[in-house]
């Protein structure tokens, strides 16, 4: 049986801060949800939303094995449809809310709070602020400055990377694309664009129109000294960032920033070892709880690696710039050597120095050649 206790001073701190945040003036405003540094895919069933003074988001943003999103929370929910209720939990607390009776209590100790969830689209939604005070977690929520009545919620743990402004600006081109794909959604037939290829493997390269080739972007990397450049120069362009496990294990802002920023993050092995691999698999997933199956090995190594179930990475070109190299002879250079492909085209670059001090000359001659930067694979729990 449920017991039924009030705690008075938690039921008006957690009506307090729910009213103390602002509501938009526009019901035509779109919200986008971020988790620490990453962004979930938007769609209308999803999006969260205002009810009672209290901002809503769906159950499912809590869920660590949700798809479409890098979530590092610590948190598992859990829907029961019989019984009528939402359950959000750890290894050490418990939240339940009620549907039918409209409550809210912590199952491990049995104390109620002045909170419920409701339903929207078919879908539970309940307080974020609720359940971010239960569980310890932060959130925010801000306006966009590039896109009209455009809103970001961040719901953050102590794994976040970036601050907010920080983040709102790195994760620009990313935020745009999930309103664009949001849009196409929504009308298909008048927004329709040529889909971006999920697999990057040269052995089915994707078609591409007349006026335009497609060129994925991969480094890599055995050490980051250089790695904050190269990020900063890609600037509006997604990567594929090839890591050893080491770099992974030892590096965490930067493995962070980069999938933060909207890009993919690979393993590296050299020696062509599976458990080197897994290594570097462990390590990411335990820092980020992002999965990948991509992998740059040796040639010899990549079919038995397939077979059991890694993308192994086939560029292409690899191209390393020597240091007396200009970045437009380096950039021409690479042009002459891919002639005229009118398929996807795959170039590595070694992560260093010589490739951050190039590689604005080199996406420069690439657009003006008619290749577009597009987005590598990600593969994630």
């Amino acid at each position: 049986m449920k017991k039924r206790r009030v705690l008075p001073l938690i039921l008006a701190a957690v009506l307090f801060l729910s009213l103390a945040r602002p509501m938009p003036a526009s019901a035509a405003a779109l919200y986008f949800t971020g988790i620490n540094d990453s962004v979930a895919l938007l769609t209308s069933d999803t999006m969260p939303c205002w009810s009672g003074g209290a901002l809503y988001v769906p159950y499912t943003v809590f869920n660590a094995n949700q798809n479409g999103i890098s979530i590092s929370l610590g948190l598992s929910t859990n829907y029961n449809r019989t019984g009528q209720t939402v359950t959000i939990f750890n290894l050490k607390q418990m939240l339940t809310f009620d549907l039918e009776d409209g409550t809210c209590y912590d199952d491990m100790s049995g104390v109620y709070y002045d909170a419920r969830a409701i339903m929207r689209n078919g879908k539970p939604y309940v307080p974020l602020n609720t359940v971010c005070s239960f569980f310890g977690l932060e959130y925010s929520y801000n306006q966009l400055p590039y896109i009209t009545q455009g809103y970001l919620v961040r719901i953050k743990s102590a794994d976040a990377a970036l601050d907010d402004a920080t983040f709102i600006d790195a994760a620009r081109r990313l935020i745009n694309n999930r309103l664009r794909d949001y849009t196409q959604s929504l009308s298909p037939a008048e927004t329709a664009t040529p889909a971006v290829p999920s697999n990057p493997s040269p052995n089915a390269p994707p078609e591409v129109d007349a006026g335009s080739v497609a060129a994925y972007l991969a480094f890599r990397c055995e050490d980051a000294e250089k790695l904050s450049a190269i990020l900063n120069t890609l600037d509006q362009q997604y990567a594929l960032f090839f890591l050893t496990p080491r770099l992974i294990e030892e590096e965490h802002d930067l493995v962070r920033r980069i999938l933060g920023t909207g890009h993919s993050v690979g393993i590296l092995a050299q020696d062509g070892q599976e458990e080197t691999l897994e290594r570097g698999r462990r390590a990411l997933e335990e820092l980020t709880h992002t999965r990948t199956t991509l992998a740059y090995v040796p040639e010899e190594s990549r079919a038995g690696l397939e077979e059991r179930g890694w993308v192994c990475w086939k560029e292409t070109l690899f191209l390393e710039p020597g240091d007396m190299t200009g970045g437009t002879a380096f950039a021409n250079g690479v042009l002459n050597r891919l002639g005229t492909r009118r398929r996807a085209v795959y170039l590595t670059l070694e992560g260093s120095g010589n490739t951050a001090r190039i590689l604005t000359a080199l996406l420069r001659q690439l657009s003006n050649n008619h290749y577009t930067v597009a987005i590598p694979m990600e593969t994630k729990l």
